[in-house]
């Protein structure tokens, strides 16, 4: 009778070892991943993101327009033509990306009621190109703002005048 208990206790912990938690849905992964995300940092500036289920497709001021195939493996991301990875931690909104280069990201997900593009487009001369750039600078501006960095349109007069000028008086 006192074999009964062990028994049940032993078969209930085979049978949870036996459930792996490593082996995770990858494809479940790759649909929180899908989306248009932004984020900004004081290094990088403001960036965009177009995440499919094979590319992720880049808009920033510094480089432009560029995209990368991925991989979801466990709970990291990893570039197909690049040696960059990431743990993903999902936070539903947004997501924090841990890089193998002891790099941290943070993606925010636009609104999807008010998702401001449909994807960044490939051609530069286009129309659809124009009307991109057009809202992303305002999303630029905005997110720089948000910093503390004020943007002037160049039409304002300086406080203070320019770093030339402070050198010529320094002399």
């Amino acid at each position: 009778m006192r074999s009964i208990p062990y028994f049940l206790a032993s078969f209930i912990f085979a049978l949870s070892a036996c459930d792996s938690p490593n082996l995770k849905n990858i494809e479940g992964n790759k649909k929180y991943l899908t989306g248009k995300w932004h984020r900004f940092s004081m290094e990088n500036g403001y960036s965009e993101f177009d995440i499919d289920s094979q590319y992720i497709i880049f808009y920033n001021q510094k480089v432009g327009r560029f995209g990368l195939p991925y991989k979801i493996e466990n709970d990291s991301l990893k570039y197909l033509t690049n040696p960059y990875a990431a743990r993903i931690i999902d936070y539903g909104d947004s997501i924090l990306l841990e890089g193998n280069d002891s790099t941290k990201a943070t993606l925010y997900r636009f609104k999807e009621s008010n998702v401001p593009f449909k994807e960044i487009p490939e051609t530069k001369d286009s129309l659809s190109f124009a009307s991109y750039i057009a809202g992303f600078d305002k999303r630029l501006i905005r997110a720089f703002e948000k910093a503390g960095i004020k943007i002037s349109n160049g039409m304002e007069k300086p406080e203070e005048p320019p770093y030339e000028e402070l050198l010529k008086k320094r002399r």
